[in-house]
């Protein structure tokens, strides 16, 4: 959700989370259609060899709504599209697009990895090096109707069919919502298109693996993650896609060891599709993902109970500790790339590391700590973060009557880069707040011409803001050295901070 400072917006804010908490949708969700499966404005290929180039819905531009039981029109969407493949494990990829529109200009992101394109006619073609996770996008002409290429390190321990507990072999399932034992082993082949959602409550030792896509279009709004676990625990999920959740895309409340790997998060349009939420949870990497969201990007979260799940847990006790994100390529159409909040409710949310992430844009905010409830967080570490800023970013704007179409106000809208706030809000309103101490913004450079602002703000003398370190902070190619040279607003009851 996207963070104002006018009071009445937030407290609109809060009904946006409120109505992810229920299946009350009016209007249905839109057939996926043919047009899901073989995308249209791309043909590619890897080595020679055709790579299907799917179709996903994104948004088209930064319209929020918060009217209890509304459905986001299709209006303020658009088709982009995805490929992925297997690196090969010797040689380079050799990759070429044939593009189906006149090509005025070419861009691969993230724009500083390297990659370059070259271009003939409508062919765009690069080369990539190496097995590991590459997650790149091709925008052709400007951002929109992309293309989200996701090269994967070698599909590994592939099983044979009645050797697990789901195999989903190419083509298209429909099995709905479906819960997990503990035990369970869910495997979906390459070009493989599984309408529905997995989740499992009080379970351990679960695995989801392989090169298929999890498509949530068939399911209302508030019925559920993509994949949801709950008082989980020895969870691993790898190599997947999420496609249109019907409201977080993956979400883990109250689980304890769990590994995240080279998931692909595309294709998310829908009202609170927040990309991977990790809440009231312990001991959990997410390593090498891709994540397009329509709300908050990479999330720690402190709740009360599994909010918007099928069946209710309690973990309003547990604290969160002990999470990495690292190697993750984040584009976020509404609001924070990385976000601690805004719900907080835990005893404590520590030892939280973001790591060697790029964050092609967001709308809100790059780093943001939205303090609003009772933990006492520290120990948080934001390190080797690349943010990119586009000459113009359209700015955010709710949508305060039926019918309104998007315009944007053209204010020269920049997204701010870091943010540390402890203040109320209307998403879990009670009544509590808690501290921030020590967080490290550590090798953190910002690409375009566009300079943000950052801003820390305390609550009291109690509820405070103690020990911040930015070590390296370059901004349009220039090293902040204080306050003024970060654009940085320092605010009340926020003490030792300190550039290096």
């Amino acid at each position: 959700m996207f963070r104002t400072k006018n009071n009445l917006l937030k407290a609109l804010c809060a009904l946006v989370f409120a109505c992810a908490l229920t299946a009350c949708d009016k209007d249905d969700t839109p057939d996926p259609g043919k047009d899901r499966f073989n995308g249209s404005g791309y043909a590619v290929s890897v080595n020679g060899e055709s790579v299907k180039a799917y179709t996903c819905r994104v948004s088209a531009v930064p319209f929020n709504q918060v009217w209890d039981g509304y459905q986001r029109p299709v209006d303020q969407t658009e088709i982009a599209f995805m490929a992925l493949w297997d690196q090969p494990e010797s040689g380079p990829a050799e990759v070429e697009v044939t593009v189906r529109q006149p090509i005025t200009s070419v861009r691969i992101n993230p724009s500083w990895a390297g990659v370059e394109p070259r271009v003939e006619g409508q062919k765009v073609s690069f080369s990539l090096t190496g097995t590991e996770p590459r997650n790149l996008t091709l925008e052709v002409n400007g951002s929109h109707n992309a293309l989200h290429l996701f090269a994967c390190a070698p599909e590994a321990d592939v099983p044979a069919e009645g050797s697990v507990t789901y195999y989903y072999g190419p083509g298209i399932h429909r099995p709905g919502r479906v819960k997990l034992q503990s035990g369970a082993r869910v495997y979906l082949a390459p070009d493989a298109v599984v309408f529905g959602s997995f989740y499992a409550v009080n379970a351990s030792d679960i695995r989801i693996w392989g090169r298929g896509t999890i498509d949530g279009s068939q399911l209302k709004r508030g019925s559920g993650s993509g994949l949801g676990f709950s008082n989980c625990s020895d969870v691993k999920i790898e190599g997947v896609v999420l496609r249109d959740s019907p409201m977080w895309c993956c979400a883990l409340f109250g689980c304890t060891d769990v590994e995240i790997d080279n998931v692909k998060i595309v294709g998310q349009w829908r009202y609170n599709s927040d990309g991977i939420d990790v809440v009231n949870c312990s001991r959990v990497r997410v390593k090498d993902c891709f994540v397009r969201s329509f709300d908050d990007a990479l999330v720690v979260k402190g709740l009360t109970q599994n909010s918007g799940e099928p069946e209710t847990v309690f973990i309003g006790d547990r604290p969160v500790e002990d999470v990495t994100f690292e190697r993750c390529v984040v584009w976020c159409d509404w609001g924070r790339g990385m976000c601690i909040g805004a719900e907080t409710f835990a005893p404590s949310i520590s030892n939280v590391v973001f790591r060697d992430i790029d964050v092609i844009r967001t709308t809100d905010v790059f780093m943001d700590i939205l303090h609003g409830n009772k933990a006492a967080v520290s120990d948080i570490t934001f390190e080797n973060i690349r943010a990119g800023i586009d000459d113009h970013t359209p700015e955010p704007v709710f949508q305060t009557e039926k019918g309104q179409v998007y315009a944007d106000p053209n204010r020269g809208y920049v997204p701010r880069l870091m943010s540390i706030s402890i203040a109320p809000n209307g998403w879990l309103p009670d009544g509590t707040l808690g501290t921030v101490d020590r967080v490290t913004y550590k090798n953190v450079t910002v690409y375009g011409s566009k300079r943000p602002a950052s801003d820390f703000t305390g609550n009291s003398a109690v509820h405070r803001i103690d020990g911040v370190e930015i070590d390296n902070l370059v901004i349009g190619g220039t090293k902040a050295t204080d306050a003024a040279s970060a654009s940085l607003e320092v605010g009340e009851y926020v003490q030792n901070v300190q550039f290096r």
